[in-house]
């Protein structure tokens, strides 16, 4: 996003030492920093609906060379960035003078100006009394477009999923189901942790984070596609079937038999290769009877 020579031309080549120094302690943390990779699987929730629903063009950098970069989201149409830095500790301040926190958000908000780039800075912590005093004592040269925000550290994905609910929410709308299980539900979140994780930190696109999370098998992440449909010759084959419902919920098929008896939902979703081989496979054995179907649904 920032080139070395936009920096340069701003501050001093001590400014780069200090960066890419800065830059590369982060990288070193970033892939074990659960409190980090939570808060930005945390974003990536929250955003989503927008990405898919409003085709909305949202990048999502992290360690990069700038001066807050824990965590920094491209919102492309609105020419508007959000960076955040992270602090898991009870001692943080905002500090005075050259490395501070303070002046780091002073250089960024600069550096964003010089790019013709809105931008809101935001120092994350995760004391809550430690947030309400740095709110309270916001630098005056930062005060226009610094906040500080809580979110708490939680170790335990079940924990921090039952307290949040706001995230809850975010979850279950790319969950393949209406009502998700609890285990559904983690599953979500973890695919989209690794998915972040293993992303290409330098700029990735929130869709694309979406996207490599749904390869996972399970991911149990919904569908993308605006119009899922069902090839005509299987759902006839299905509906021929005694004691056998089903239903294509957010692109994946939700099956039940003798009244929930057994019942089931296929771990792919139907704009995968996997969901056309099953649907071949009907095709081709045309099964009759759910003693012949259930292989297929395994």
């Amino acid at each position: 996003m920032y080139t070395q020579e936009q920096i340069e031309q701003l501050f001093d080549k001590d400014v780069i030492k200090y960066l890419k120094k800065k830059t590369e302690g982060g990288f070193n943390n970033q892939k074990g920093n659960t409190y980090e990779n939570l808060f930005a699987v945390y974003q990536i929730a929250l955003l989503s609906r927008q990405s898919i629903d409003n085709n909305c063009h949202i990048k999502f950098y992290s360690q990069i060379l700038s001066f807050v970069d824990d965590l920094i989201i491209d919102f492309q149409k609105e020419n508007f960035l959000k960076h955040y830095q992270l602090k898991n500790s009870p001692n943080i301040t905002w500090g005075t003078g050259k490395k501070s926190i303070s002046d780091d958000f002073q250089s960024q908000y600069i550096l964003n100006q010089s790019i013709s780039k809105n931008s809101e800075l935001h120092l994350v912590v995760s004391d809550r009394e430690r947030k309400n005093k740095l709110a309270k004592n916001v630098p005056k040269e930062i005060k226009g477009y610094s906040q500080v925000l809580y979110f708490p550290y939680e170790a335990s994905l079940i924990k921090f999923i039952t307290r949040e609910s706001n995230f809850r929410e975010a979850i279950v709308y790319l969950s393949a189901f209406e009502n998700p299980e609890p285990d559904k539900i983690e599953c979500v979140v973890k695919v989209l942790l690794g998915a972040w994780v293993s992303s290409n930190l330098s700029g990735v696109f929130l869709m694309d984070i979406l996207k490599n999370a749904q390869k996972c098998n399970p991911s149990y992440i919904r569908s993308f596609c605006i119009d899922c449909q069902l090839d005509p010759e299987v759902e006839n084959i299905l509906n021929q079937i005694d004691n056998f419902s089903y239903n294509l919920t957010k692109g994946f098929l939700h099956w039940s038999y003798a009244d929930g008896l057994e019942e089931g939902t296929l771990p792919y979703s139907i704009d995968t290769d996997r969901f056309r081989r099953f649907q071949d496979l009907i095709k081709r054995d045309h099964p009759t009877s759910f003693d012949q179907l259930e292989v297929f649904l395994i």
